[in-house]
This record gives structure tokens, sequence and C-alpha cells, in this order.
């Protein structure tokens, strides 16, 4: 086993920290870039720890993002709020320490791989390879989208998991079992599945890269055969599982599906288109469709529906024979790995699971198995002869040059928000997501005229959008205009589909929380709330709307200081999500705020039972001992 000569590192270390360099400067505008999505739900509400930091543990384990919380990346959360403050800017600069991070393991992982198989120049390749990974331009999105510190973090873990495994495999292949190194290998792995449950597709890596990278050999080059069985036997058997647990479970993964606008066969096969777009997208980015928002994209109903479907579904197999036959050659098994890391690193987030269809930022990984075989592909070049290795290294790096100067016009569009809105939309006309945004931006200009029709493109392009949302949207467009309402509009609420008007909890809630905090001078809150409760109020509710819909007007009443009507939506939420502990807390301030003592004595003893069993989270017992303290 050979590893990288001095002379190559001495050129590696200072391009290494001239990529860095580099990746933060042209980052760095980005920083100062609005919120999106998720970082207002999961990040935003992070807030008022430095006053309160008993609540540390209620953030790290009550967020609701993924099966198992996602604790780790809530936790460097938790205490970057804690100790540096509740700047959102914060949160993006720390997301970019942690790519620079990323970027020095990737750069050492690459440079251990290429030096086994005696790679000229192997730590220059290496560090030219994770300059490109740092600098493509697909990876703005997850880095400046700060909630994506989740796949961010994920990888991090995934990639000291993968340092460890190559110290560990080093010393097992010259008869060193050192099984001390298999402990941070273990714990690197657990804390990148807490971190984001994706991670677990580094089993897999970890076996492949076994299988078809060292092929099994030991430091002779001789393979080992009781370790080629165990490699080989645990990626059969894992097979295996997955397959069976996919026939079995077929009829209730498909049923998953109920609540998106596509069914498990529709998601499989547009996959097959949205894996090339990911891979075209990183290796020769079309800069305008680069964007968080990709809610436009084409669902495939059929191999021929659209027929590019077909095209891709054909070229993934002859990807899959050329694979298949590499694998008599040394050599070819190199390069599946590379095809394997980056299926294999999608393997969760594009196969069966009921997510939306596209998001750059899950390629966050698994691109590294692209930037591998493109590595080899190059090495192939270097081999022919001495004289080709310097030319094609500076061939890399003027690539890498390019893939920079793509990337710096784009962070500058995402460190303005109007920019992002209108890059957004510019990219994306048939984006339901980005005709909101920028609604919302022509509202925030008082140009309620073009806020609205923005807001009706978006209306055409949602799939699942009602009449209602769209009405309420456009009374908090008017709100944020500062325009005065036409009661007509309140009235004409829910003329359409009246037995379940309102599919969007988000629209909902943004206007009732304007309402809340009075942002809408003028605005005829009683009549609004008047409305809705004929809509809502009624016997047939369970068939009316989603539970947060019943919440949500609660907070309104709330808000106006009618707790009768609060607490019966306040019911009707409970009995659409029973034993919900917010549902419960809230049922016990309007029973209080109405004297009804024997309803909040029943509220009381709940709670106090789910706190005797420790279900109570610290802002929860905060929030049940304002009722049961004596003054």
């Amino acid at each position: 086993m050979r590893y990288s000569s001095s002379r190559s590192e001495v050129v590696a270390l200072p391009l290494l920290g001239l990529f860095l360099v580099l990746t933060a400067w042209l980052y760095w505008p980005g920083t100062s870039g609005p919120p999106l999505l998720d970082d207002i739900s999961s990040v935003l509400v992070i807030n008022d720890l430095q006053a309160q930091p008993e609540r540390l543990w209620d953030v790290v384990f009550g967020d609701g993002s993924g099966p198992l919380g996602r604790p780790v990346t809530m936790l460097s959360f938790a205490l970057e709020k804690l100790w540096l403050g509740d700047s959102l800017q914060i949160s993006k600069r720390v997301n970019l320490a942690l790519h620079l991070l990323n970027g020095v393991l990737v750069c050492a992982i690459f440079s251990l791989l290429l030096s086994h198989i005696a790679a000229p120049a192997a730590p220059v390749l290496a560090t030219l390879l994770a300059g490109a990974w740092l600098l493509a331009p697909q990876q703005v999105s997850t880095v400046l989208y700060v909630v994506q510190r989740m796949a961010m973090l994920s990888t991090t873990f995934m990639l000291c998991t993968l340092l460890a495994w190559l110290v560990w495999r080093r010393r097992l292949a010259a008869g060193r079992m050192a099984w001390h190194w298999l402990a941070p290998v273990l714990l690197s792995a657990a804390a990148a599945v807490f971190a984001k449950e994706n991670a677990v597709v580094i089993v897999p890596v970890l076996l492949l890269l076994e299988a078809l990278w060292f092929q099994c050999r030991d430091v002779q080059g001789c393979v080992m055969p009781r370790w080629r069985r165990a490699v080989h036997g645990a990626i059969g058997a894992g097979a295996v599982v997955l397959l069976a647990v996919a026939a079995l479970r077929w009829e209730a993964l498909a049923g998953a599906f109920r609540h998106r606008p596509f069914s498990l066969e529709e998601r499989l096969l547009t996959q097959l288109r949205v894996l090339w777009d990911y891979l075209g997208q990183l290796l020769w980015p079309d800069l305008q469709r680069l964007g968080v928002y990709h809610d436009d994209f084409a669902i495939s109903h059929s191999l021929t529906d659209p027929v590019t479907t077909l095209w891709a579904a054909i070229a993934w197999g002859v990807v899959g024979a050329l694979a298949a036959l590499a694998l008599r050659w040394r050599q070819g098994r190199w390069a599946a790995l590379g095809i394997a890391w980056f299926l294999v690193g999608h393997a969760v987030e594009s196969s069966v699971l009921p997510l939306e269809l596209y998001f750059e930022h899950r390629n966050y990984f698994p691109a590294l198995g692209l930037w591998l075989l493109l590595g080899l592909g190059l090495l192939a070049l270097m081999r022919l002869g001495p004289p080709m290795v310097a030319p094609v290294l500076a061939l890399l790096a003027v690539y890498v040059c390019w893939l920079a100067l793509q990337t710096s016009p784009l962070v500058q569009i995402w460190s303005s928000r109007p920019l992002l809105a209108m890059h957004h939309v510019n990219g994306h006309p048939d984006s339901a997501r980005a005709n909101t945004d920028m609604a919302v931006l022509m509202a925030d200009a008082g140009a309620l005229a073009e806020a609205r029709q923005y807001s009706e493109q978006a209306f055409k392009a949602s799939s699942g959008e009602r009449d209602a949302d769209r009405a309420l949207r456009d009374l908090a467009l008017a709100c944020i205009a500062g325009v005065a309402v036409d009661p007509a509009e309140i009235e004409g609420i829910g003329a359409v589909d009246p037995q379940r008007p309102v599919s969007s909890v988000t629209t909902l809630l943004t206007l009732v929380r304007l309402l809340q905090d009075n942002a809408c001078p003028g605005f005829p809150r009683e009549q609004f709330a008047d409305h809705m409760a004929t809509l809502f109020l009624v016997d047939d509710f369970e068939r009316r709307a989603a539970a947060n819909v019943y919440s949500s007007l609660a907070v309104l009443e709330n808000a106006l200081g009618r707790f009768e009507y609060a607490l019966e939506y306040t019911e009707q939420f409970l009995a659409l999500s029973p034993n919900n502990t917010r549902g419960q807390l809230m049922k016990l301030h309007f029973a209080t705020a109405l004297g009804k003592v024997g309803v909040a004595e029943e509220m009381i003893a709940a709670l106090q039972a789910k706190q005797a069993a420790g279900e109570l989270n610290v802002g929860e017992q905060q929030t049940l001992a304002l009722y049961t303290e004596q003054p």
C-alpha cells in the first residue's frame, strides 16, 4: 500500500488552504441572506436560551423533523444560540465553517483513497477534487439554507466515520486488528444518524468501499478470504433484507403517499430523471435553475409520460450494465464504487419514502462518489505517462476555478431577499412557492395588485391548494401591503368546497399571526373570526380541516379575547389530536379564563400525570406551574 510523496504534500497543503480561503471569501456575503422555509419553524423559534438556559434540552429533544428528532443537529443550534446569540447571520456563518471543515475531511479521505491505488500526485489530485466539491454551485443552497445543517452535520460525522474506518482498515491490512479504532467508527456513525437519519447509508458505503476499492486485500495485495466472505455476506444479506421489506410492506409504503400529489410508483419513476438532473447540475450547473424551490419538477406518470423518463431509465440501465461489466477488472471496480456511492447515497431520500421530489441538499454527501469517479477518469489520463500529470492537474484546476466563478454570483443572489425571490421565480415560473415568495415581496413594497397576480399564479401552480387558501393568502397580502380589505372577500371564503375549505395550515397561521400581532390596522378581525366560526364550529368538524387549523383559530380567538370560541376550537383540536400536550395547555388556559373550574382541574390532573411520567418538557412544566402554584 503506497501513500503520497512528500513533494505532492508540500504542494497540496497550501492549495487546500487557498481553496478554503476562497470558499470562505465567496460565501461570506451570503451569510447576510434571508431565512427560508423550515428556517422559520425549526431555527428562528429557538430563542431566549441565554435568558432561559434550562430550555436547552427542550430544543435538543423537541424537534419533530425526523423519526429520531435529530438531537445532534438541534444541539448544535441550541449551543450556538446559547453561546453566540440569536442571529440568523451567525447560523449561516456556522454552516460555512462546517462546510470548510467538511472540505478538509473530504480532502483527507480522497488523499488516502488515491494513495492506496498509487495515483500520481495523489495529494494534489485529492485537493483539487475536494476544491471542486467545496466550490460547486450546487452546494450554495445547502450551506446558506440554515436548517440544512442537518445534512451538513450528518455528512461531517459520516466523513469522520470514513476516516476512522480507513485508519482501522489500514491496520487490518497490515495484520494488526486495532479493534479500538472501531469505537470512533461506531460513535461517528451513530452521531451521523442522530444528526439526520439518512446517514444510515454510511453502512453500505463502507461495505462497498471495502468490496470495490480495497477489494478485501492486505498490504501484499493478497485477498483476505474470511474478511471477503464477511463483507460480501453483509452486502448480500443487506440487499435481501431491503428487498424483503419492500415486498412485504409495499402497500403500507404506498399508503404513506396519500397526502402527496404523486404515488409511490410515480415517485420512483420521477427519481430516474431527478438523479440525472442532480448529476448534470453538479458537473455542469445551470445557475438559473439552482435554488431551494423545485416544486415545479414534472411528475413521471409512466415511462412515456413524459418520454424523458424512458430515456432516463435506459440510461441508468446502460450505466448499470457498464458497472457490472467493469467488475471484471480491478480498475473497473474502482469506477463502480463512484457510481454506487452516488446511488447508495440517495437510497433513503430518493427512493420509497413520501418525501418531496427534489432538493439540492440531498447531494451533499452522495456527490462525493461523482467527484471520485471524475478523479478516476483523470487518473486514467495521468497514467498514460509522466508528461500527462501536470496538464491533467492544470485542467482540473481550471475547472475548479470555473466552478468558483459560477458560485460567486449565485452567493450574491442568496445574500438578498429580493434578488433570491426574483431568481427563484425566474428559474421556476411554475413553482407555487417561488410565486408565493414573490407575492409577499410585492406586498412588502405596497404593490398589492402585482402581489395578487403572483398569488394567482401560485394557486394555478399548486396541486393541492384550495380556493379558500388563496383567499386567505390574498387577505394576508393586503395586510402586509397596508391596504384595506373588502368585507365581501371575507364572506366569500369557503364558498367553494365548504365541507373542507382549507388545506394549508401555514397560510391560515400566517394570517392569524398578523392579526394576533395587530399588524393589520383596520382589518375587520371580528368579522373574519365570525365567518371562520360559521365554517368550522360545526358538528361535523372532523371533515372540515386538519387539527392544526383549529388550534390556529383558537389562537385568533384568544387574541380577540373571545375565550368561549377559543375553548370550542381547542376541544375540536383535541378531538382530532387526543392527548396533545399543547392542546391540553390551551384548554387549561381558556377554561381558567372562563372560570370553568371543573374543566381546568381535569386538565391540571391530566397534565400533572404526564409530568409525573416525565412526559412534559421544561417549557411545558413552567406553563403548567402558572396554573398550579399558589399565589
